[in-house]
């Protein structure tokens, strides 16, 4: 049974990168924007591990007032496990760091920022977001 909800989870995480990555060199349609494309390293991280947090595009998107919310977020939640801000923009060096807390279970697990705007994104469509995932091992 715990086999299979992790099989279940890993293709549901599959499922989402492969949609991110579909509309990464896809400008959005009315702002001439992007999805910057993101990666994590480690791969496979511990608890109390720090992950960068990366991409090396250049996208002109606006960074919010309060900054962009990087999360860790774990499938079946929505509850950011941890959180860290950044008022850079996405000019080929963006990284940020942030470490895995107490408390997130083994398995997969995701990096994202939860305050991306999708107001460009057409209706009915499916578009990208900033995120990039991770195993957590214990």
């Amino acid at each position: 049974m715990r086999h299979a909800r992790r099989i279940v989870a890993a293709a549901a995480m599959l499922a989402l990168v492969v949609g991110a990555l579909a509309g990464c060199a896809t400008p959005a349609v009315d702002r001439g924007g992007c999805v910057p494309r993101f990666s994590i390293e480690p791969g496979v991280a511990r608890v109390g591990d720090s992950l960068e947090f990366s991409s090396r595009d250049v996208c002109a998107v606006d960074v919010p007032r309060t900054g962009w919310r990087v999360a860790i977020l774990v499938p079946g939640s929505a509850e950011a496990r941890a959180t860290v801000r950044s008022t850079e923009t996405f000019d080929g060096s963006w990284t940020v760091r942030i470490v895995v807390p107490p408390g997130v279970p083994a398995g997969q697990a995701s990096v994202t920022i939860t305050n991306w705007d999708y107001s460009s994104c057409p209706d009915g469509a499916s578009c990208a977001g900033p995120s990039a995932e991770f195993t957590v091992e214990r």
